[in-house]
């Protein structure tokens, strides 16, 4: 029995041992660690003055000082301990001090441990109780003049000059200790503050969840009050004619759920205007469970949708700057937090709509359709193809404005001719598609020609009645059709509609695909054009600002057309990419490319060109992409990083499959870019998100830049985000010397446009690159820093 009452009294002692050792080494804190100075400033004076009543000759006062000395220690550690000082250590303080004094042969012995202890307890409670505790001190030390002759073994008075002497120093100790601890308190609540700001500043970086934004927000704001002793902050939004409280922290006796608007009232109806003055309100006092002073932060608008909002911050006493500065500064790292993902909310939903008619485009329908072909039985998935006929006429006669508003028309009608299941998408340009869901043929050529017969009826636009068509193609997956053959069977049997006379539909047949159609013979002619050696690589310089030298060259793809010459892009890419021409397209110029860069690395050791390939999202869905892009870079012989493969916005944001594919391909050291910045919907999160290291900035911007606020605004925005993030920036279209000294002035790394190049040939660039490479050298020897070289299927 009583070994188990031992080992219940060691538990409970453990935890206390525990905390005295880890008292004893210096804690890492400044006010922490000053006041573990000053107490081993205690002990080691009661150490150094022990001697003294030691040395007394009189047995009972050597044990009544030694008492007095152990009690004083006793009760600066527990005071340590605690970390607080309650007016009986200092009454017990005042004793052993007095007992200590009447045990040395002079009270001046004492004034060593007096003035350790004065500095030591000046770290600890109001001013008003460190001008109390001086006086209990010096009461003591005085207190040993009257009663001096009574004590046994003394003989003869006390010099009252020494001791009178002595009592202002100690005030003024008491005065300079409480200054120091008023400073130490403030850089160590300084250094939370910072600690607070710094932590939740990572945390809402890249943040877009709203819900977790506001989390990590209110735990913020528990930290700035547990650094703020004493304050409370709680949130108000308006609702109604009271204030609904939407949050509160910091220790309240209780939170109602709804306040006055009349509490506002104080602080200039409005709420206040950013300049924090403190006031008394009764209803906040009750809440905060003691009388306080209160001061009013105003909030944006984004922080709460359904009305004004303000943060009320109470404090007993004041409310002080530093507490204001805080939570001001939190609530706007918040907003701001709050702002990008409402606006990454709005990006991801327009990167799945088409921004003119509110349909889905058609990235978001191919993924629907894809999901819909896998999901559904054989004849239970159709698919309509819509191409507007004489559209191109209302442009011409009424204008892109009124074309405009017309498609948003038809857009409306798609949906009112379906069901809410179905899914009505723009593709591009005049061209729609719709995928019904749980529809076989029969059904499907119903509703396309309620389609056709919608579209058909007069359309008002700018008082005038304009009119259009529209043929239909209707296509069913069956068990052996796959997502590109149903999409392809679709749009075969539209141009098979428009050319039998435009404003029918035409349900797909196989006889279609041997129909010799100008569009299907155009299609196979570009899926061979790759195999046929029919593909062109054109080339056009970037270079480095500000020395302007030609650091890497762009590949741009043409198609020499057995028919109808040389094609553009724009010609052929849509196209491309939707029969899926775009992988062979894509493979070509990637091996052509890199063909010619070696060609020029032979040529010129000194100038490393990195090649920049531009790549679809159907390359990415291959699985065997990764594998042949590193076989290019083994049969040319080119290092990985001076390969930067290129994608759009759209792509990354869209397919969480590319960003797999991208992160692995930035591991094998290959370069990822993203091209045409600011045309899409990327946002800080996103290149947070990949492996990206270089941004191109679009041409649009720098085409208006100098002419432009808004565009010179976001020239300046994307090439100041990126510098911060340690990306490269790229910009394109550069066609005069003022858009050239705008982008070097505000800081973009590249350059690239007609103003030094128009793209040509692969044998006319190696002519100039010489040409350029013989002009630097004559003013300084060439060192040349890899900036990307780009190769894209598109202009």
């Amino acid at each position: 029995m009583f070994r188990t009452q031992a080992l219940a009294v060691t538990a409970r002692l453990s935890p206390l041992r525990v905390r005295v050792w880890m008292r004893v080494r210096r804690p890492e804190g400044i006010v922490e660690g000053t006041r573990w100075l000053f107490v081993m400033l205690v002990l080691a004076s009661l150490l150094l003055a022990l001697p003294a009543p030691l040395a007394d000759g009189h047995s009972t006062m050597r044990l009544v000082g030694v008492a007095g000395a152990v009690v004083l220690g006793l009760s600066v550690c527990a005071g340590y301990l605690r970390r607080s000082a309650p007016l009986a250590m200092d009454l017990v303080d005042a004793v052993a001090l007095l007992a200590f004094a009447l045990a040395s042969p002079e009270p001046t012995a004492a004034f060593s441990v007096v003035f350790a202890a004065l500095w030591f307890r000046s770290l600890y409670g109001s001013g008003r109780r460190a001008v109390l505790r001086c006086s209990l001190y010096a009461g003591a030390v005085g207190a040993s003049l009257p009663l001096w002759p009574y004590v046994p073994g003394h003989t003869g008075g006390v010099a009252l000059g020494p001791l009178v002497g002595v009592f202002p120093t100690m005030f003024l100790t008491v005065v300079v200790g409480r200054r120091l601890a008023g400073s130490l308190w403030a850089r160590e609540q300084g250094a939370h503050l910072d600690a607070v700001h710094s932590s939740a500043g990572s945390q809402l970086l890249g943040v877009t969840d709203e819900l977790e934004i506001r989390k990590i927000a209110w735990a913020a704001y528990a930290r700035v009050c547990a650094a703020v002793p004493g304050l409370r902050v709680l949130k108000v939004v308006t609702d109604g004619a009271a204030l609904r409280v939407d949050g509160a922290t910091g220790g309240f006796a209780g939170v109602p759920a709804t306040l006055p608007a009349t509490v506002l009232s104080v602080f200039g109806g409005d709420g206040g205007t950013g300049r924090q003055t403190v006031h008394r309100r009764v209803e906040l006092d009750a809440a905060a469970g003691a009388p306080c002073s209160w001061a009013c932060i105003p909030l944006p608008d984004i922080q709460d949708g359904q009305g004004s909002s303000w943060l009320l911050l109470g404090s007993p006493g004041s409310v002080s700057a530093e507490a204001v500065v805080a939570v001001a500064s939190l609530a706007n790292q918040v907003a701001l937090a709050l702002r990008n993902s409402e606006v990454h909310h709005e990006l991801s939903v327009q990167a799945t709509l088409d921004s003119l008619t509110g349909l889905v485009n058609r990235m978001s329908f191919n993924a629907a359709l894809s999901t819909a072909v896998a999901a559904t039985a054989a004849g239970e998935t159709s698919v309509l193809f819509v191409d507007l006929d004489d559209f191109k006429d209302v442009n011409d006669v009424f204008g892109h404005g009124a074309g405009d508003n017309l498609l948003r028309e038809v857009a409306a009608r798609l949906r009112e001719a379906t069901r809410p299941q179905d899914l009505c998408a723009r593709l591009g340009g005049d061209e729609f598609a719709v995928l019904l869901r749980d529809t076989g043929c029969e059904a499907a050529a119903k509703v396309a020609q309620r389609i056709v017969e919608l579209v058909a009826a007069p359309v008002q636009v700018g008082g005038a009645d304009a009119y259009v068509g529209a043929s239909v193609g209707v296509a069913t997956a069956t068990s052996v059709t796959d997502l590109e053959q149903l999409i392809h069977h679709a749009d075969v049997a539209m141009y098979a509609a428009k050319a039998n006379g435009k404003g029918r539909i035409q349900i797909f047949e196989t006889g279609l695909l041997r129909a010799d159609t100008a569009q299907v013979s155009f299609e196979r002619q570009l899926a061979a054009a790759a195999r046929n050696g029919e593909l062109v690589v054109h080339y056009q310089p970037i270079l480095s600002l500000p020395d302007l030298r030609c650091t890497a060259v762009e590949a741009l793809v043409r198609w020499q057309h057995p028919q109808r010459g040389l094609l553009y892009p724009d010609a052929f890419i849509e196209i491309a990419e939707r029969t899926g021409a775009i992988r062979s397209i894509g493979a070509h110029v990637l091996r052509r490319a890199c063909a010619d860069a070696a060609t020029w690395r032979d040529d010129h050791p000194s100038l490393p060109l990195a090649i920049h390939v531009n790549i679809s999202a159907l390359q990415l869905d291959d699985e065997h992409f990764i594998d042949s892009v590193l076989r290019c870079l083994r049969d040319f012989i080119l290092p990985a990083n001076q390969l930067v493969l290129e994608v759009t916005e759209t792509v990354v944001i869209s397919s969480p499959a590319a960003i797999n594919q991208l992160n692995a391909l930035a591991a094998h050291g290959i370069v990822i870019a993203i091209d045409d910045f600011g045309t899409g919907y990327s946002a800080l999160t996103t290149l947070r998100s990949l492996p990206v290291q270089i941004v191109k900035i679009d041409k649009s911007f720098v085409a208006g830049s100098t002419v432009n606020a808004e565009d010179l605004a976001v020239t300046e925005a994307v090439i100041t985000l990126a510098t911060k993030m340690g990306l490269q920036t790229i910009a394109e279209g550069v066609e005069t010397l003022d858009q050239q000294r705008l982008l070097e002035r505000i800081g973009a790394d590249g350059v690239q446009g007609y103003l030094y190049l128009r793209p040509t040939t692969a044998e006319n660039f190696g002519t100039w690159l010489s040409g350029h490479l013989a002009g630097l050298t004559a003013i300084e020897p060439a060192t040349a820093a890899v900036i990307p070289f780009r190769v894209r299927p598109s202009a």
